[in-house]
């Protein structure tokens, strides 16, 4: 061996050491007499710079959280230092007799009790001891750099974790110390690793798919044991692998009927659009699409969703406990987030079914850095109707389309951009005559900031614009009547986590809205009708809000919030003034007030307090208590139990004021067999006020003293949902029942403004009883079973109960409103879905699905109608059934990545 390359290296070792022995030679003669009682170790080392003259380099994070109480007489500053800096594990280099570097020390397993005492350092058999850290980063997927919503990152040594967030960003405040770090996701390989960390740090994490013998299908896109140890109830999550798996109607896989599968949530029936929350009408809904408000969340009468599934990246449904940032309806939101688009490599994906398909395509723009998506679909039942025998309905017409496209740019690793746009349009003819349309364009632009690994931030802005309308081609009675809703919105989000015990949320948000109630034209020379506008409607809905989640103990966490609304009635606009001593009606018109533009008709302010407490019964339950406050300043004027582009959106004004709805829910949840299954109970009672009610004959539409027919009502609701969850890798599912009231009741000051002598009554809502099982049966590698079935009571229906003949007019004698109920609902749907990609990590995949709905032929009715009975007899009775036998089909779905 040669020896003097070695010796050079260790003469030069010895020469660089000379100044820092001669330094510690010198530091050693200063002497320090000082007194510091719990102050921060920054204002003690610069009171050290200050008083001897020193220059002490280090950085501000290491010092975060650490406070110093000690007395020195006449000290050396390398014991002072020393002392000063042990509970930050931290130790000094003195690298010339007025400079100070200080540096992290790592402890070894060969460290002796004596040694760690007699120097600083981070004892790592026991982070908890030392200083507060910041772990943060994004988990991503690695096949497309999509973020991954919903990961569990979990501290295996502290047994604790959090959740990645929307943008796949999470945070954990922990001690300094050596720990492994898990990351887990739905389908994905689970990312282990060792981390010593003892400054705050970014990790990033890639997580691969999974690729085993059987896929691994799960219920929760979030951690194991999210239901027992979060502050969450009522909130249902589920991401696009979890969807997948509900049977759908024509084999589309659909986001509204999936999460109709949840406890609370209903539907008045085939071909009805929206769905009901806990008793609520559809538009107490809010419905956002990449935080775009949408006013109608249906295809053809709902039979398709708008949401295309294979823009889907997460779906979140709140039934209570809403969080504060959330506002404008009463009942509920459904918060579905779009994919951004793969940012390695171009993907082309697709379906094609007997009545609809579907194409979507995604790639990179700047590799791991910006990527797009593109989405279509299109529906064509018109087709199959011209082979069936009836010739109204051979004559009948239907088709929707909708495209989404969105772009994602990383603008650096603390900026990311975002924008996203939709655009929809339906069309449904009934015979040769009437048509209706109804369509979508929204466009949302989203800008999220990183301050630091506790503080970030994200500003928004969309513009919207829903439209609909119906046409007849009768002459002389041949006309069009248009409507359409027209909103901007801007809103701001800051999100701070100063600890592990408290995250603290706040912001605020504008939207104006523009309200087209109706426009009527003759579509001809020769229809009798006349041009009839009603006048627009302005408002603008302003609103601020703050939250605090803090964590008190392992056992006990709390949650509080406060949002304040504005509600602003605007002009042009005229307001009626009616005579307060008779019931209003066109009739007791007395005057008019007339508003410029902009200028304020009515104001409504309001306080929406939200809090929740969760208390943990043991290592496997806890019991949860929530409460909010939620207000909505526009309404859904509809005589029907399901939205239609014959109904009428208006906003609050001097005579229609606020809806308000007040909710409390109890929750007991426990898991079972190592989180493998779930229980939840939970109970809620709501009030609500300010609900639209209309009197018997009221006109609806183009009716400029609409006011008049509407009445003021009060509701309640309250109910129990139960459920159980079976997470695993063959068979999967879960079970839920419901029993639940929803009630109204309008009492005013005249019978005309009393429905039901002011007594209460059933919603049409009301559905006491609903059961739900779906299960999904991984069969082999390329084979799974699915199944859904539900039950649930009939709706209300008001029925007529005798006729009389008065001076040769048949009269008919309707029973109090909603006493009588329709039969009940049931319905078992399968579907078999076959994977024909054999090899693992093939670019090219394909998978054909076919399905059943309505597997027995249910005979399910939408409602009972009455034909005229001219003898004097009671009208008989027929009833009406959307779908009344089983619908089979059958689609074919692909993916070709390059």
């Amino acid at each position: 061996m040669n020896k003097l390359p070695f010796l050079a290296i260790l003469c030069w070792c010895l020469f660089m050491a000379l100044p820092h022995a001669q330094a510690q030679q010198e530091a050693g003669q200063r002497l320090v007499t000082a007194t510091y009682t719990n102050e921060p170790l920054k204002a003690v080392l610069l009171d050290l710079q200050e008083q001897h003259a020193l220059r002490i380099f280090y950085l501000d994070e290491w010092l975060d959280g650490v406070q110093v109480t000690h007395t020195f007489v006449a000290e050396p500053l390398p014991v002072v230092l020393r002392k000063v800096l042990t509970e930050a594990h931290l130790t000094a280099i003195l690298y010339d007799p007025r400079t100070v570097v200080l540096v992290p020390r790592l402890s070894t397993d060969a460290d002796t009790t004596e040694e760690r005492e007699k120097s600083p350092g981070p004892d790592l058999a026991n982070p908890g001891r030392g200083r507060m850290i910041t772990l943060s980063g994004h988990v991503r997927e690695a096949k497309t750099g999509e973020p991954s919503i919903g990961a569990t990152v979990v501290v295996e040594e502290l047994k604790k974790g959090t959740a990645s967030d929307e943008k796949g960003y999470y945070t954990l405040t922990i001690p300094a110390g050596s720990y492994t770090l898990e990351v887990r996701s739905v389908g994905m390989v689970p990312d282990k690793r060792k981390l010593q960390l003892l400054q705050s740090r970014i990790v990033d994490v890639e997580l691969f798919e999974v690729s085993n013998e059987l896929r691994e299908v799960e219920v929760s896109a979030v951690a194991p044991d999210q239901n027992v140890k979060s502050l969450e109830m009522g909130v249902a999550r589920l991401s696009i692998k979890e969807i997948k798996s509900v049977p759908a109607f024509l084999g589309e896989v659909d986001v509204v009927r999936s999460v109709l599968a949840m406890p609370g949530v209903t539907t008045v029936g085939e071909g009805a659009t929206g769905f009901n929350v806990r008793g609520g009408s559809v538009d107490q809904n809010l419905i956002l699409q990449d935080d775009a408000p949408l006013f109608n969340s249906s295809h053809l009468f709902g039979f398709f969703s708008v949401f295309n599934p294979d823009m889907v990246e997460d779906v979140t449904l709140y039934r209570a406990g809403i969080p504060s940032r959330y506002g404008g309806r009463v009942s509920s939101v459904l918060d579905v987030k779009m994919r951004d688009g793969n940012k390695k490599i171009p993907v082309l994906s697709g379906g094609i079914g007997l009545l609809s398909s579907r194409l979507l395509l995604e790639g990179p723009i700047v590799k791991d850095k910006a990527s797009f998506v593109l989405g279509g679909r299109g529906a064509y039942p018109g087709l199959l109707l011209r082979f069936v025998p009836d010739k109204s309905v051979r004559d009948s017409d239907g088709n929707f389309y909708d495209f989404n496209a969105k772009l994602s740019y990383t603008l650096s690793e603390k900026d990311q951009l975002m924008l996203s746009g939709y655009l929809s349009r339906d069309s449904f003819r009934f015979g040769t005559d009437t048509t209706y349309t109804w369509g979508t364009a929204t466009g949302t632009l989203k800008w999220s900031h990183t301050f630091s690994n506790k503080l970030f931030s994200t500003l928004t802005g969309v513009a919207g614009d829903y439209a609909y309308g119906v046409s007849a081609e009768t002459v002389p009675y041949n006309f069009t009547l248009d409507s359409d809703i027209k909103y901007k919105l801007l809103k701001a989000d800051v999100n701070y986590e100063p600890s592990a015990q408290h995250k603290i949320g706040l912001g605020a948000s504008s939207t104006w809205y523009n309200f087209n109630s109706g426009e009527l034209k003759p579509s001809s020379d020769q229809s009798s009708l006349v041009q009839l506008s009603m006048p627009r409607e302005q408002s603008l809905e302003a609103a601020a809000y703050l939250n605090h989640e803090y964590t008190l103990s392992p056992a006990i966490s709390v949650s509080y919030g406060l949002r304040y609304s504005s509600y602003f009635n605007l002009g042009p606009g005229r307001v009626y003034v009616y005579n307060p001593e008779v019931p209003r009606r066109a009739s007791s018109v007395t005057d008019t007030l007339h508003f410029a533009d902009g200028e304020s008709i009515k104001q409504y302010n309001y306080l929406e307090p939200r809090a929740s407490v969760r208390v943990a019964l043991g290592e496997n339950s806890s019991v949860k208590l929530g409460y909010n406050r939620m207000v909505q300043y526009i309404h859904l004027i509809s005589n029907t139990t399901a939205v239609s582009p014959m109904d009428i959106w208006k906003t609050s004004n001097p005579y229609l004021k606020p809806q308000i709805g007040d909710q409390v829910a109890l929750g007991y949840f426990r898991n079972l067999h190592d989180n493998s299954i779930e229980l939840s109970a939970e109970g809620y009672y709501k009030r609500l006020h300010n609900l639209v009610e209309y009197k018997d004959g009221a006109r609806l539409l183009l009716n400029n003293a609409l006011d008049a027919d509407l009445l003021p009502g009060d509701g309640k609701a309250y109910g129990l949902e139960l459920m159980i969850r079976r997470k695993g890798k063959k068979l999967t599912g879960w079970a839920s029942y419901t029993y639940s009231r929803s009630l109204r009741r309008v009492k005013g000051p005249t019978p005309e403004e009393t429905i039901n002598s002011g007594s209460y009554f059933p919603s049409n809502y009301d559905k006491p009883h609903d059961f739900t099982v779906v299960l999904n049966q991984q069969l082999s590698r390329l084979i799974s079973l699915s199944a859904n079935f539900t039950y649930s009571t009939g709706r209300p229906v008001t029925y007529p109960e005798s006729v009389s003949m008065i001076g040769g007019l048949l009269m008919v004698n309707y029973s109090d409103r909603n006493q009588h109920r329709i039969p009940d609902y049931h319905r078992l749907d399968v579907a078999l879905t076959i994977d024909g990609t054999n090899k693992r990590g093939a670019k090219r995949l394909s998978s054909w699905t076919l399905s059943v709905y309505n597997l027995y032929g249910r005979n399910n009715p939408y409602s009972v109608f009455f034909k005229p009975a001219y003898s004097g007899n009671v009208p008989q009775a027929y009833k009406l059934s959307v779908i009344g036998s089983a619908v089979p089909a059958i689609t074919y779905n692909f993916k070709i990545t390059k």
